[in-house]
């Protein structure tokens, strides 16, 4: 049987240093990431911008955390911190306008508080 999971070499070192950082720090939020980031590329989390907005609008000053990809083309009403594996040209376009978009291995190295982090699905 063929294995499934990542293929791509970046991918495989982040999961490697999530799950390293989330039993160094131990901080489970770390290895819950890198658990969803080894499924199948199908298997990922697929947000839309207007779902961020939505949950930004609820939890003001978190990062929302995306172990996906973040797609849409719809513009941003209020202040978002999204971090995720990829984002689409437009949808981190729009993101840029009134938040922050960085990746997962930039969040990884920010060593931002659990607290102030919420897994999107």
């Amino acid at each position: 049987m063929k294995t499934t999971g990542p293929t791509k070499l970046s991918t495989k070192e982040l999961i490697s240093s999530m799950k390293k950082a989330g039993t160094k720090r131990k901080q489970r939020i770390w290895t819950d990431i890198a658990k969803r980031l080894s499924k199948p590329r199908r298997n990922r989390a697929e947000v839309n911008i207007e779902k961020l907005s939505k949950l930004a609008e609820k939890n003001k000053g978190k990062t929302l955390v995306v172990p996906g990809k973040v797609l849409g083309n719809a513009g941003v009403e209020n202040s978002v911190n999204v971090a995720a594996l990829s984002y689409s040209a437009e949808a981190k376009r729009a993101i840029q306008q009134k938040g922050r978009a960085i990746t997962l291995g930039e969040l990884l190295e920010a060593n931002e508080k659990p607290s102030s982090m919420i897994i999107v699905k």
